[in-house]
């Protein structure tokens, strides 16, 4: 069997593949937090839209940590594929939307130039509750990462990534961008918006 990859999709049987080519999807969402639940859910309805006929929502996924899923998606074009199953159903079908992958502690200078993309519309998060860095009153100022982010170093946190990738984009005047936590806290965009 051959790795799936953009130059072998059409081996594929049609209602397993992309209903769409992959190649013409332009990127309009940088997520930070490509991990397992992103990819089986958000990837997912991402796919489902583009293949509707608007082709400008491909996402470009953000590792916070571990270059590992870049690094497994790349040899592949970034396609993956996501099986369903519920009590005797099964689906199997390829993803699309994911359009590229960087890691943002071996990639920054890729990551900040995604954020200036003026193309990026949507900036979204999926970073679990930890990942903010925050408790009840805010940041977590005597957090060590988050120390290092307000050195000046190279942000080694997904809020210091934000913050200076959003800098970059002003300072670029590549326009307004949508940002938005998608993990299950309460009042998920405040608690973002504080931090």
């Amino acid at each position: 069997m051959n790795r799936l990859r953009l130059d072998n999709l059409s081996e594929i049987p049609v209602q397993i593949r992309p209903a769409y080519d992959p190649r013409a999807v332009k990127t309009g969402i940088l997520h930070l937090g490509i991990g397992s639940f992103h990819r089986a859910h958000q990837a997912v309805y991402t796919d489902d839209a583009i293949a509707l006929g608007d082709d400008a929502w491909g996402i470009c996924g953000v590792t916070q940590r571990s270059a590992t899923v870049r690094d497994l998606l790349a040899p592949q074009d970034d396609l993956y594929s996501v099986l369903e199953r519920d009590r005797g159903f099964e689906h199997l079908r390829v993803i699309g939307s994911v359009r590229d992958v960087i890691s943002a502690p071996s990639q920054p200078e890729r990551l900040i130039d995604a954020f200036s993309d003026p193309a990026i519309k949507i900036v979204s998060l999926t970073i679990t509750e930890k990942g903010y860095h925050c408790d009840s009153d805010g940041l977590l100022l005597v957090d060590e990462a988050i120390q290092s982010d307000l050195d000046g170093s190279t942000p080694l946190t997904a809020v210091g990534r934000v913050v200076r990738g959003l800098d970059a984009r002003r300072r670029g005047g590549s326009g307004p961008v949508a940002v938005m936590s998608c993990d299950n806290l309460p009042s998920n965009g405040d608690y973002l918006k504080g931090a």
